[in-house]
């Protein structure tokens, strides 16, 4: 695209840019890409057919030359007596000598087969047939499958440059040789291959067996395809020359055509636009610019021709209403942002939102389906151990659900602030709601009270979404706990609270309905299935990885539908007391993902700007843990590994945590090597973990829940 416009560009700018150019360039670029495939399918062809008729040719020369050397000679026994010298020389052996450095002693071994008079009769079959045919060589020759080897035993080709002599050998490749050893006698076999000594080339042949069938040679053909090469860049020339002429004889006659359907009259449109433009601005009132035009294609450019001077009429009529619903949108617009900004300040909105607090990471958003919504949520304090997670959702939507929002979110934390439990902030709300509701709104409310000390959360639902619950180690799971009746609808309404443990890794999702009621084009929902498939695939993000790549996933599902409700989420991750940015990753147990954890421990270190020495006792301490589980922890069936990162940055401590579901195994109660005796003398094992003891500060092991967790600590 130009980077300037039509008004600042000159006139050899226009006339580059313009349709009569472009369809010129458009029209050639088309014929040429059409010509390019034309000419790659032609020359394919061309290639395919000049190959296989030389193919066809060989192995016909090949198989009438067996033929008649039967009929001459009995080929087995010299291919026999050859094979013998050749295996008595080489076979056993690890490597071969190369070929062309084979001394004259080695070929006088050969030499009383070469006098022999069935021998002098096979090259001389085999050389009529080489003289009367357009082939570079026909011999007689064996494979070896012992030595992977091409033997020749009979080459009438006495060039020094191409010739070969009895016991001359070359290494073939495991697909020629499996074509010709396992060849069914009654397909045409070839192998094409380029090679240092006669470039492409392809080989036929047939094989020669003795009276008890047994394959004892194969008279082969040879032929060079630089005879298809020299045809191809014929056929290419010739093609590029009348591809060339017809290219631009067609560019040049579509341009043409293109002028005078096409460009003139958009020309023609143009300037009418610019000549009404231009009365516009002298405030200059007629509405003939466009109706004067005379256009008559028959096509899309009359039709924009008739609809510009409709539009010319009724542009003017529009304007005279324009400037008094632009007033008022601007007053209403003006309104509204003031009311989103009020709204997005009323939400705790800066991340990360307790920097000081090591025991947990949090992390909502709110994406209103007006310019205001009815969702909220919030998180707060309610004293240094406690801390306080509110999830709601307002019936309604805009102005008025936004004002109900923003006193119900005071109220939260107001009734809660005052050292009352969860069920009993949701019964105190509900019977104020109650109290002054004329207007019969509704709240969904979902409160919860996290102590940080261990992780204990209870919690009370009024009608909210079910919370999702991921477990260290685990994945996201809907907790299905007990609803009470929504907040304003029945006064006397009670409310149940419930328990739950996070333990330290654990992450806890929570959400209103616009997230699993969001819908495509086709009306489909989101779903709490979909919900929970996302939140599993980044489970072993942070919280504002989760919450904002489960919103990407909502905005790809929805595509270009609109929003019909406000999406609200918010993710809290526990750590626990002491250990900061905790952070997991699962694998499969497996030797190959060690490089993956390794990865992704180096990951978190850079973070922390960990250094050289103790990065790398980290990592053989790592490795060799994970090749451990690896090996040893589970059978055939396999199965995962959670390893877990924490930095503890009071003491400057890494800890990582290694977790799996294997057979128990404590590693500790091994004792350590004697590493003063010699290797010969120690027994097999132990110097792994033995390392990993020395170059850790500590490490702990205890057996829980069916699983193996293993801690390393190390001081940076």
């Amino acid at each position: 695209m130009p980077e300037k416009s039509v008004r600042e560009m000159n006139k050899l700018e226009r006339l580059h840019y313009s349709l009569a150019s472009r369809t010129f360039r458009a029209t050639l670029i088309g014929s040429i890409i059409l010509g390019l495939l034309a000419l790659i399918i032609g020359l394919g062809w061309y290639t395919y057919s000049a190959c296989r008729g030389l193919i066809e040719q060989s192995f016909s020369v090949a198989k009438n030359t067996a033929v008649i050397l039967s009929k001459v000679v009995d080929p087995a026994p010299i291919a026999k007596d050859v094979m013998s010298v050749y295996g008595s020389e080489f076979y056993g052996k690890d490597t071969l000598p190369d070929p062309d450095s084979l001394s004259d002693d080695y070929y006088n071994k050969y030499k009383a087969l070469t006098e022999r008079e069935d021998y002098i009769q096979i090259l001389s079959v085999l050389n009529d047939f080489k003289e009367n045919n357009t082939l570079n060589d026909v011999y007689y020759a064996m494979y070896d499958e012992k030595t992977s080897m091409l033997v020749y035993i009979a080459d009438p080709d006495d060039s020094e440059a191409t010739g070969c002599r009895t016991g001359y050998y070359e290494t073939v490749s495991q697909k020629e040789l499996g074509k010709f050893l396992n060849w069914d006698g009654k397909s045409i076999v070839y192998h094409i291959e380029k090679t240092d000594r006669y470039g492409w080339i392809s080989t036929s042949g047939v094989s020669i067996k003795s009276a008890d069938g047994s394959v004892t040679g194969y008279i082969l053909t040879d032929v060079t395809l630089r005879e298809v090469a020299s045809g191809m860049k014929r056929f290419v020339f010739q093609f590029s020359i009348s591809m060339f002429v017809a290219v631009n004889l067609l560019a040049f006659f579509m341009t043409r055509h293109m002028k005078k359907k096409l460009v003139k009259p958009v020309n023609e449109i143009a300037q009418a636009a610019e000549a009404y433009i231009k009365d516009k601005r002298e405030g200059v009132k007629t509405g003939d610019h466009f109706s004067d035009l005379n256009i008559n294609t028959g096509d899309e450019i009359e039709n924009l021709a008739l609809i510009m001077s409709d539009m010319e009429g009724e542009l003017a009529e529009y304007e005279v209403n324009l400037t008094k619903v632009a007033a008022e949108k601007e007053r209403i617009g003006t309104e509204l942002a003031l009311a989103t900004r009020i709204q997005a300040d009323m939400l705790p909105n800066i991340f990360p939102a307790f920097p000081d607090r090591a025991e947990f990471d949090i992390y909502a958003s709110m994406r209103p389906a007006k310019e205001v919504g009815g969702d909220f949520y919030d998180f707060f304090l309610i004293d240094n151990d406690h801390l306080g997670l509110v999830m709601a959702d307002v019936s309604g939507k805009g102005v008025p659900a936004a004002l109900l929002m923003m006193v119900s979110k005071i109220l939260v934390q107001n009734i809660a602030l005052s050292g009352k439990s969860p069920a009993e902030v949701l019964r105190t709300i509900n019977s104020q709601m109650c109290a002054n509701n004329r207007e019969e709104m509704f709240i969904t409310i979902w409160f919860g009270s996290l102590d940080l000390r261990d992780g204990r959360l209870v919690a009370a639902n009024a009608g909210h979404e079910y919370p999702i619950l991921m477990k260290p180690g685990g994945e996201f799971e809907t907790v299905k706990d007990k609803h009470g009746f929504v907040i304003g609808g029945f006064a006397r309404s009670k409310y149940t609270e419930y328990e739950l443990k996070l333990e330290p890794g654990a992450k806890l999702f929570l959400y209103t309905d616009g997230v699993t009621e969001a819908t495509d084009v086709s009306g489909a929902l989101f779903g709490t299935g979909r919900t929970v498939r996302a939140l599993n695939k980044y489970k072993d993000g942070d919280p504002e990885t989760i919450v904002n790549g489960v919103d990407n996933d909502i905005r790809d599902f929805a595509g270009v539908s609109p929003q019909f409700d406000d999406i609200t989420m918010m993710c809290i991750q526990y750590f626990g007391e002491g250990v900061k940015g905790l952070k997991e990753l699962t694998v499969e147990a497996k030797v190959e993902n060690i490089a993956a954890v390794t990865d992704f421990i180096n990951g978190e270190l850079d973070k922390i700007e960990c250094p050289f020495k103790a990065r790398t006792q980290i990592d053989v301490a790592a490795d060799e843990l994970m090749s451990n589980i690896s090996q040893y922890a589970y059978g055939p069936d396999g199965g995962t590994v959670t390893v877990r990162f924490g930095y503890d940055p009071d003491n400057e401590n890494v800890e990582i945590t290694f977790i799996d579901n294997g057979k128990p195994y404590d590693p500790l109660k091994k004792e350590d090597p004697d590493v003063t005796l010699g290797a010969d003398e120690r027994e097999v094992g132990g110097l792994g973990i033995f390392l990993v003891k020395k170059t850790m500060d500590n490490m702990e092991y205890e057996y829980k829940d069916g699983k193996n967790i293993l801690k390393i600590t190390k001081k940076i």
